[in-house]
């Protein structure tokens, strides 16, 4: 009986021992099935957050620019002394704020004759030898014949005042310019129209602003920092420089070294970048001129290809549209019906290949003009390089030689 006892408590213990086993192991695999569960969850949102903080690459490029380059600081051009919008023209420089507003755009009144563009700054001879006097009761020309001498226009409001070396000053009080210029070609340049004012040194170091548009350009032996109402540009001597784009929130840091990093979206991406090229300066001023104003019959819009185009390609990009949205509707309302396109390219490619991409840059803003609604008739010219209006020795230089002219008759 004892032994019986003895056998049940065994038997009942070892039932119990097992049953406890069980138990065990089943808790261990809840919590093993949980944290796998909790992991899972854990990648799953981890992949969904990746995902959905993907950007594409196109966002974290420069417009018209590669990933991790820092766009060009756009070149200065100035307005052209010595020739006057026409009072009867259809299109009228006020008219073209929308476009000369936007950094890489100029717009100047010209006078064509015979395929030749004349945009003022020309001599005036009174005399068999260019020297002596005139004066018509508005009018007071004064001249050695070597181009010094002086000019007034009571009427135009203009004064002139010329060294034989083109150092001198040129007052026009109607239209609030002032320009004083050394024979180096420094001195100091204000437009009232356009709220321009530079102040330049002879080795291209000086301030350029534009009230219009906020824009500000500060030159020195060691930087060029570039500020306008859309974007901060700066280029530093030590191949280092920065770019942010106020309406995206776009920033591209380029350390000089060979590597660049882009944020955006409060993300990081490092890539590899040339160190940038250090070379910019501002425009030295022109001589005074020494001549009574011409007369413009047309306006000529200049585009920095760069405002179109990627670097080497035609297609117009999406952000240039509005750009061009404006200029279909000026021509529109202004009733042109007829106007010529020209593309230019600096001289980095062989010559079949510039006048083929400038071909076809004319064509593509002329399609894409008629396809805004502009019916006038369109001529358009390739010119490659064969038309510079700047050195090609220089990334200034060059810069001005890619563009896209367009020349309108306003009378």
């Amino acid at each position: 009986m004892k032994k019986s006892i003895i056998l049940a408590s065994v038997l009942a213990v070892s039932v119990l021992a097992v049953g406890c086993g069980k138990g065990a192991d089943k808790t261990e695999n809840k919590e093993s099935s949980s944290a796998v569960v909790e992991s899972s969850k854990e990648e799953t949102t981890e992949e969904t957050t990746k995902a959905e903080s993907k950007i594409n690459e196109d966002e974290l490029k420069a417009p018209g620019y590669a990933l991790g380059e820092i766009p060009e600081v756009p070149v200065v051009v100035l307005p052209p002394l010595g020739i006057d919008e026409n009072a009867d023209a259809k299109i009228k420089m006020d008219a073209t704020k929308s476009l000369s507003s936007v950094p890489g755009i100029t717009v100047t009144p010209v006078k064509v004759e015979n395929d030749q563009i004349i945009r003022g700054t020309t001599s005036v001879q009174v005399g068999e030898n260019g020297s002596g006097q005139y004066a018509d009761g508005n009018t007071t020309v004064q001249t050695e014949g070597d181009g010094s001498g002086q000019y007034i226009d009571s009427e135009k409001g203009i004064t002139i005042q010329r060294e034989t070396d083109g150092s001198g000053q040129y007052l026009d009080s109607n239209k609030g310019i002032t320009l004083q210029v050394e024979a180096d070609g420094s001195g100091n340049y204000s437009d009232d129209r356009y709220g321009i004012n530079l102040m330049v040194d002879a080795d291209g170091t000086g301030l350029y602003t534009k009230s219009e548009t906020d824009l500000s350009i500060s030159v020195d032996a060691q930087h060029v920092i570039y500020r306008d109402q859309n974007m901060d540009i700066e280029v530093n001597g030590d191949g280092s420089g920065s770019y942010k784009n106020k309406k995206t929130g776009l920033g591209i840091e380029n350390d000089g070294k060979g590597k660049a990093v882009i944020t955006f979206k409060g993300e990081e991406k490092e890539v590899d970048a040339k160190p940038l090229v250090f070379s910019y300066k501002l425009p030295l001023l022109s001589a005074v001129p020494a001549v009574p104003a011409i007369e413009a019959n047309s306006i000529m819009i200049t585009l920095d290809s760069g405002v179109l185009f990627d670097v080497d390609k035609y297609n117009i990009r999406p952000d240039a549209e509005e750009t061009l949205n404006n200029l279909a509707k000026i021509l529109i309302e202004a009733n042109i019906t007829d106007f010529e396109i020209d593309g230019h390219t600096d001289s980095d490619a062989d010559d079949a290949h510039n006048l083929t991409l400038s071909e076809n840059r004319a064509n593509s803003v002329k399609n894409y003009l008629q396809s805004a609604g502009v019916t006038a008739n369109i001529t358009t010219n390739g010119y490659g390089e064969s038309r510079p209006v700047a050195t090609n020795e220089t990334a200034e230089g060059k810069q001005l030689n890619r563009r896209v002219e367009i020349i309108i008759p306003v009378l």
